[in-house]
């Protein structure tokens, strides 16, 4: 009786194992069941749900299982030998991955499947899933930042001062431009002292800052990953140009404003609620703004800077695991959800801009539609690229830097030159213990 009992408690704990182990793929007499990883959106997850459908309709012999959460969650389960068999990550992950060989280089599937090309996803998207000449993950979505602008303030200026007009930002905006209209634009309404509407809001954030550092010619860090590059002249500048508009010209609010009345004392709430004039953000930001505004918006490239235009590209990308045990089936999941159909319900979803060129262009002309310029995103894409200064496995060693710039400037704590210097120092000794311990990012 006993051992019928401990065999019963056996055949449970099997069981057990066996419903746990279904976080990866397993076979059934019928199908293939593939485990499918995103964030945990309601918007995401309700989309998610009607592309498995079709992804099933198309693939009789795959069942897709969604499972949604955060990175934490899934590095837990990358650890637990439980890994989902595709899993949607930001580019920045990638390298952390693939030097664990957590997840699968995809050349051979890319060169052996004819239907499938990198030629039909924009550059800067491509360039994001590269790492040491291998092509890890496919890109999704993703967005450049972009200037963001409240036509109607343009509008009530010139109107105030017809003789000096301010031009709606474009194209051919410098950063002299931007700082120009930063001004102009910003105000005291009702004469109490306090500014009620402000030129700009700053873009000091990690995914940000480098941009006038790169516009400016200089680098975050170098090529071969191994130096931080934020001490030379060019970084210094640009970052001071950000600096002299906060606290020189005092268009843009520093970390201590609270603008009275405002809503929330955030960013995106100030442009929505015309307490600022320009944003310098992502196409992630329309989630807010679009049918919440009482005011016309549009879009233009980021101001020019002294050496060239180039904008920083954010992405998220599908990797397949290398815990996989059906990796063509998973890389037939991962084409599908980078593939026009898919692409399509996703940037309709909210997920900015689709990687998928024809699908972003199809989708961002819609004449009579807000905003008016949504087509100038095409181009802004062909002058980004991706964020190439933030790895894993630096321990806090950038988050201390980045308070250098991020929260010590606009707290008035730092100068652009011992912001940038403290934020070298800190970053480098991060950068050599990369090396030293792993061998670099």
């Amino acid at each position: 009786m006993k051992v019928v009992v401990w065999l019963l408690i056996a055949l449970v704990l099997v069981g057990i194992a066996y419903s746990f182990s279904t976080c990866r793929a397993e076979q059934s007499g019928r199908w293939v069941e593939l485990t499918l990883f995103d964030w945990n959106w309601a918007s995401y997850t309700k989309m998610n749900h009607r592309r498995i459908a079709i992804f099933e309709a198309e693939n009789r012999d795959i069942r897709v299982r969604l499972v949604t959460g955060g990175e934490d969650k899934y590095l837990t389960m990358v650890t637990g030998n439980v890994a989902p068999d595709v899993t949607i990550g930001g580019h920045t992950a990638i390298p952390y991955y693939a030097k664990r060989k957590a997840i699968l280089a995809l050349d051979e599937f890319i060169a052996d499947d004819k239907d499938f090309s990198l030629d039909d996803y924009f550059g800067c998207a491509v360039d994001s899933v590269r790492y040491r000449g291998g092509i890890y993950g496919l890109p999704d979505n993703g967005s450049p930042v972009a200037l963001f602008y409240n036509k109607d303030l343009f509008d009530e200026y010139n109107s105030k001062d017809p003789d000096k007009p301010l031009t709606y930002p474009d194209k051919k905006w410098t950063w002299a431009d931007f700082r120009h209209a930063a001004k102009a634009l910003t105000q005291d309404r009702d004469g109490d002292g306090q500014t009620d509407v402000y030129g700009t809001l700053l873009g000091f954030y990690r995914n940000r800052f480098p941009i006038p550092v790169w516009q400016n010619g200089g680098e975050v860090i170098s090529a071969d990953k191994k130096r931080c590059l934020m001490d030379t002249p060019e970084a210094i500048a640009g970052i001071r140009w950000l600096y002299e508009m906060m606290w020189v010209d005092k268009s843009a609010p520093t970390a201590h404003t609270q603008i009275e009345g405002a809503s929330q004392q955030s960013g995106m709430a100030y442009f929505r609620e015309e307490r600022v004039a320009m944003l310098l953000t992502a196409r992630y930001a329309y989630n807010e703004l679009l049918g919440r505004t009482n005011f016309v918006w549009d879009i233009a490239p980021y101001p020019r800077g002294p050496v060239n235009g180039t904008s920083l590209y954010l992405s998220g990308v599908w990797m397949i695991s290398s815990q996989t045990r059906h990796p063509k089936e998973a890389w037939r999941l991962a084409k599908f959800l980078v593939g026009e159909e898919s692409s399509k319900m996703s940037m309709r979803c909210g997920r900015a801009l689709s990687a998928n060129r024809a699908v972003a262009k199809r989708l961002l002309h819609h004449p009579g539609e807000p905003p008016a310029h949504d087509y100038i995103w095409i181009d802004i894409m062909k002058n980004s690229r991706p964020k190439d200064c933030e790895f894993k496995g630096m321990g806090h060693y950038f988050d201390r830097a980045m308070n250098e710039i991020q929260a010590y400037i606009p707290e008035g704590r730092r100068t652009p030159e011992e912001a940038c210097r403290n934020f070298t120092r800190i970053y480098q000794k991060g950068l050599d213990r990369l090396w030293k311990e792993e061998g670099g990012p």
